[in-house]
């Protein structure tokens, strides 16, 4: 596996650290398909039951690496990029471990949306939030749809238009994040965190990351009547021993 992902285990905990200090780990093609492949092997992993996911240096990720984009890139080279960011946004949303995100420093771009594909998000306080994609010329396509999920139509228009960063604090008030601590503390309270989900017995967290996944596409009503076969699927389980 390429270096520029760096993976540890810590019990049910895996680790996965984006891995170019150098460049604010700003995601090339060789970072994206590494994390991807290291979020799958997670997900078949028995003995994984909780991921986190910071980055290496002074920040968690500066975004998309556009530093070797041509000017005017190929139709086909845009649609390629774009391909694989979705990819990576998918392999974290439909992770079926929970992934914890460190994030510290800058989350920008790409890099806001790595956080925001995360089901839970811890921040430093020195971490800062944002979307330049406009400001560089480019369209906010690939990163939208976590935004607007995770924070509805009006405040992801403001973030994605106006390109202002937001301080972790203002993230928190958005709802882009679960929780502020200092930068020392951050590493800390991430493990914390993960070593509680993954104190639980494991085929109950999966199944509630699963319906929850699930119920955030669905009606009320739907949802329910889902939440409910997952109930009776788990109940069988219990009482046939967990085999």
């Amino acid at each position: 596996m390429s270096d520029t992902v760096l993976v540890e285990d810590q019990g049910a905990v895996r680790v996965l650290t984006l891995n170019r200090p150098t460049k604010l780990n700003a995601m090339n093609a060789e970072l994206v398909d590494t994390l991807i492949g290291a979020v799958r092997a997670a997900d078949l992993d028995d003995s994984v039951a909780v991921m986190i996911l910071t980055g290496a240096g002074r920040a968690f990720s500066a975004g998309a690496d556009i530093s070797r984009t041509p000017e005017t890139p190929s139709p086909r080279e845009v649609i390629a990029r774009a391909r694989r960011m979705g990819a990576l946004f998918r392999a974290l949303s439909e992770s079926a471990k929970p992934v914890v995100a460190a994030v510290h420093g800058y989350a920008l771009g790409g890099g806001c949306s790595l956080a925001m594909s995360s089901d839970l998000v811890v921040a430093a306080d020195n971490a800062m939030f944002g979307y330049p994609e406009l400001k560089a010329g480019l369209a906010a396509t690939a990163v939208a749809p976590a935004l607007v999920h995770q924070i509805g139509r009006k405040a992801a228009f403001e973030l994605l238009t106006l390109c202002e960063n937001v301080s972790a604090e203002r993230a928190l008030a958005l709802g882009m994040i679960n929780r502020v601590v200092a930068r020392d503390d951050l590493m800390n309270e991430a493990r914390r965190v993960t070593e509680q989900l993954s104190g639980f017995n494991h085929d109950a967290l999966w199944m509630t990351k699963r319906t929850i996944q699930r119920a955030a596409s669905m009606s009320p009503l739907e949802a329910l009547d889902m939440a409910s076969d997952a109930s009776l699927v788990m109940r069988l389980h219990a009482q046939r021993g967990g085999s």
